[in-house]
């Protein structure tokens, strides 16, 4: 019986140490070949800035090759975790069933005509008189106004003021 292909272990990998320029097989996360070789790369003098793209704004600025600069800015850095939430997020959504959530629409714009700013949006008409009354009003009963205090408790009496 042949060996299936997708069970066959890899062929360790050799990686060029950046001090010594010799060979070696690394382990996890290793980049130099010795201890020496990592001793020596931090004595090393500063490398020279280079210019990088921001992947953000697409603008150049220079950084130390050596520092994992990606962004021009703090603010290009938030946008771009700003992107990257929302499309997790949307995949999530997508991956759920759910429909992905969508930013707020605009605010709508100022009516042309003050007549219509002062309209109120949700009205009813009273009962009594027939004339429209506005949610406001429908909310604020006069129970509500003027709660009643129910003495369940007969030792706990309301306090009044004494003159």
């Amino acid at each position: 019986m042949s060996p299936d292909p997708d069970t066959t272990p890899l062929a360790p990998r050799s990686a060029n140490c950046p001090v010594c320029q010799g060979e070696f097989i690394p382990q996890p996360r290793q980049i130099y070949c010795s201890p020496r070789c990592k001793s020596a790369a931090h004595r090393l003098p500063p490398a020279a800035p280079a210019a990088h793209t921001c992947p953000v704004c697409h603008g150049t600025f220079t950084a130390n090759p050596r520092l994992r600069q990606v962004y021009c800015s703090p603010n290009c850095r938030r946008d771009a975790e700003k992107q990257r939430n929302q499309a997790r997020d949307e995949q999530r959504a997508i991956r759920l069933g759910e429909q992905p959530a969508r930013p707020a629409p605009a605010p709508a714009s100022v009516p042309a005509r003050p007549e219509e700013a002062l309209t109120p949006t949700a009205i009813r008409n009273c009962p009594h008189c027939d004339q429209p009354v506005t949610i406001v009003a429908l909310l604020a009963t006069p129970e509500a106004a003027r709660p009643s205090i129910t003495n369940r408790v007969p030792d706990i009496t309301p306090l009044r003021r004494t003159p």
